[in-house]
């Protein structure tokens, strides 16, 4: 999946049903060759904390947005 970045580096959850991804999922992230976009996909052991999503360095956990955000 291919996505946009949007403000305050945010990345909108895609609607689309083929796309199950869940807040808490951890995700690997990519960029492009020509760094304007990055590629996702579910990382194959969601079990890691925090400290070990940081420490790989290309994860991420797709978290819920605050409201005032």
């Amino acid at each position: 999946m291919i996505v946009t970045v949007g403000k305050n580096g945010t990345i909108p959850l895609p609607d689309n049903e083929e796309i199950k991804l869940n807040i808490g999922d951890i995700l690997l992230c990519k960029f492009n060759e020509d760094k304007r976009s990055i590629e996702l996909e579910k990382y194959s052991d969601q079990t890691l904390n925090d400290e070990q999503i940081k420490a790989h360095g290309s994860l991420c956990r797709v978290e819920e947005l605050n409201s005032e955000d």
